[in-house]
């Protein structure tokens, strides 16, 4: 097995680093899929489980993809409108 020597370290704590909730908020979050066709959100500030945080950010990143990928066949469908539209 691979073993590695932990040869300095620092911890950093910021108590302003984080913002409390108060109960009943996550209602107002932001889903990553918005009411408007073809625009989605990512970020710490949307719905996900870790409020705003890096692992928030990151976890709302994947969220936001899946909802994008899971969308492909209306967006090609928006775009062949767009494009007939122009035509």
């Amino acid at each position: 097995p691979r073993t590695a020597d932990l040869t300095w370290h620092s911890i950093v704590k910021i108590s302003q680093s984080l913002y409390l909730e108060a109960p009943g908020m996550d209602l107002y979050r932001p889903d990553q899929r918005t009411p408007v066709p073809n625009f989605f959100l990512a970020g710490s500030y949307t719905k996900q489980d870790y409020i705003d945080s890096m692992e928030g950010a990151t976890l709302s990143g994947r969220q936001c993809a899946g909802e994008i990928l899971s969308s492909i066949k209306d967006l090609k469908a928006g775009a062949q409108a767009m494009k007939a539209a122009s035509a």
